[in-house]
């Protein structure tokens, strides 16, 4: 399991992209100043990690797109930030360090201020304790103040996790006609005992998500519902390989 200095850093990598890429945003709705104090909070975000010494824990894309200069990143990066889910992907790290005590159920996202508050570029994190505190001591403040937690609570978190992309992917395979209904159905009948086990909530011998069987699922439901399980499975296998990087999880199903 990675250390939790190593998670926090994570964490706070991915609050960094997510805090830039909300106001990186700022510009399409052609507000002049509105962009210009965007580009003041991009720029002293992105000091900020410079400063605290974490630029070696970003991932290469993260490091390119953080050296471009404020207000130029182009909408498609913006939507491919927005879809990667990170602040699911913060909650499950903050569980990682006992900072957070649940996990929303996989058919509702985490309420992602909270998260981001907590991260110490913001100077209401409480691991700000005085004003003035330059950006290394804030980071070291978080590096040093948290705890792992449990890896049997890990370990059980990354099954949901797991079956729940799995329940993703494989609804995504019965809609392109590779998997065939009855032979899905027949998956979930034989796995039903270990869902659950796991507290999976089962609804006329299917997940439940949405308050209703996810074979039934809208589009927009079922790639909402693909995306908080891609970005919550992804931070659990993290967790758990000492070894791997972020950015090659093995995502399989």
């Amino acid at each position: 399991m990675k250390t939790p200095r190593e998670i926090a850093a994570r964490a706070v990598c991915l609050g960094v992209m997510t805090f830039r890429s909300r106001f990186e945003g700022v510009r399409f709705a052609g507000d002049a100043r509105a962009t210009q104090e965007a580009a003041e909070m991009i720029a002293g975000v992105t000091d900020w990690l410079s400063e605290a010494g974490l630029s070696p824990s970003l991932i290469a894309v993260e490091a390119d797109l953080l050296k471009l200069r404020p207000n130029t990143w182009v909408r498609e990066a913006l939507v491919a930030i927005g879809e990667a889910m990170l602040p699911e992907s913060i909650g499950v790290l903050f569980a990682g360090l006992n900072l957070v005590s649940e996990i929303p159920p996989y058919d509702r996202g985490v309420d992602a201020e909270p998260l981001l508050r907590m991260l110490p570029f913001l100077s209401d994190s409480p691991f700000v304790t005085r004003p003035g505190m330059p950006p290394r001591e804030e980071w070291e403040a978080m590096a040093t103040g948290v705890t792992p937690a449990a890896a049997a609570d890990i370990s059980r978190g990354e099954s949901v996790a797991g079956l729940y992309w799995w329940r993703a992917v494989s609804e995504s395979l019965v809609r392109a006609g590779t998997l065939t209904r009855p032979q899905l159905v027949g998956i979930l009948r034989d796995g039903e005992a270990r869902a659950r086990a796991l507290e999976i909530p089962y609804v006329k011998g299917d997940f439940k998500a949405f308050g209703k069987p996810y074979a039934t699922l809208t589009p927009e439901e079922q790639k909402a519902a693909s995306m908080i399980a891609g970005a919550r499975v992804r931070a659990f296998r993290w967790l758990l390989d000492d070894d791997v990087a972020w950015d090659e999880v093995p995502m399989d199903s």
